[in-house]
């Protein structure tokens, strides 16, 4: 009789358990990487109060580099990052599902000497120019901008690559490099520390005359199909929360740059405080920015289509 009684009381508690919904208690965990050094910086306020939405939590990794970045992201490790533009269009070429939700960073190429002899694209003529990044954004540019000037590489000018950002930036600081082309914040990092040096011209300047575009992208920041097939809203979350730390980080370069060193984000506190006004953070929707997008990648395309995965991105690319 008590097997019965037993039996009967379990039932009301089973017939509850299978209307519960499944998983209404399991929190999605997704996972960002922030680069460290300048297209990372803008992140620090969205580390600081990571965004949420519903059951979905944010999370942050910090990267050294972009390579570490692509592995994480091809493998699932990872479901969002901030990318140079042509490294996160050829990761979506080669077939790796991720999609263009904003651009993070725009033009903040600098080009810089001290020597009073340089004062133009046409006095670089038979020299030796350090830029950062071989095939990478300040490469091409200033290669385009140094042809549309009548100037080819390795014929009128020596482009040298053998030097990491802040060794470039320490050795044309120190004068035992003549001129070079640098991102921000290391160009500034330069200026800091040698008050002589200053803008041969303004490549941005030169780049708006050539492409009739106000700006070029330089990083993007990409997400997963997993992050955009969640129906949390942990996407909106993720695109209000990074806006607000750009803008924030902007209005608030003293407060942000003690941050961003708190957080080990590659930069000190001066240089950074120093460097944010001329970065050029931006948070534009990417496929709001795609014909600024497609301009500079033309630049890719027509230098080394490889390094884009040959071909621009279609309409599916952005968010």
């Amino acid at each position: 009789m008590y097997r019965y009684w037993k039996a009967a009381l379990c039932l009301p508690l089973l017939l509850i358990l299978s209307l519960a919904p499944l998983g209404a208690d399991s929190v999605e965990t997704y996972t960002l990487s922030i680069l460290k050094g300048p297209s990372g910086m803008a992140a620090a306020w969205m580390m600081k109060d990571p965004p949420k939405a519903g059951h979905a939590r944010v999370q942050f990794s910090v990267a050294g580099g972009a390579d570490i970045v692509t592995a994480k992201l091809v493998s699932g490790e990872i479901q969002g990052a901030v990318l140079p533009l042509n490294v996160a269009v050829k990761l979506y070429n080669s077939g790796i599902p991720v999609k263009a939700l904003a651009v993070v960073g725009n033009g903040m190429v600098k080009f810089l000497s001290a020597d009073p002899a340089m004062n133009s694209l046409e006095s670089i003529r038979g020299r030796e120019i350090y830029v950062a990044g071989q095939k990478a954004t300040p490469d091409y540019l200033f290669r385009y901008l140094t042809d549309k000037a009548g100037l080819k590489a390795g014929t009128d000018y020596v482009p040298k690559y053998n030097l990491a950002y802040p060794e470039m930036a320490a050795q044309l600081a120190a004068g035992r490099i003549n001129a070079a082309v640098l991102p921000e914040p290391f160009a500034t990092q330069a200026l800091k520390l040698n008050p002589n040096l200053r803008q041969v011209v303004d490549l941005d300047e030169l780049w708006r005359r050539a492409s009739g575009m106000e700006s070029y992208p330089m990083s993007l920041f990409v997400i997963t199909e997993k992050l955009t097939a969640s129906k949390t809203g942990v996407v909106e979350a993720i695109d209000e929360a990074y806006r607000a730390s750009i803008e924030k980080t902007v209005r608030e370069p003293s407060e942000s740059a003690k941050l961003i060193e708190s957080l080990d984000l590659g930069m000190k506190a001066a240089v950074a405080e120093a460097a944010i006004p001329k970065s050029a953070y931006v948070y534009l929707r990417a496929s709001d920015a795609r014909s600024s997008i497609e301009a500079m990648l033309s630049l890719f395309l027509e230098a080394d289509p490889g390094s884009v995965g040959g071909r621009l991105p279609d309409e599916k690319f952005y968010y």
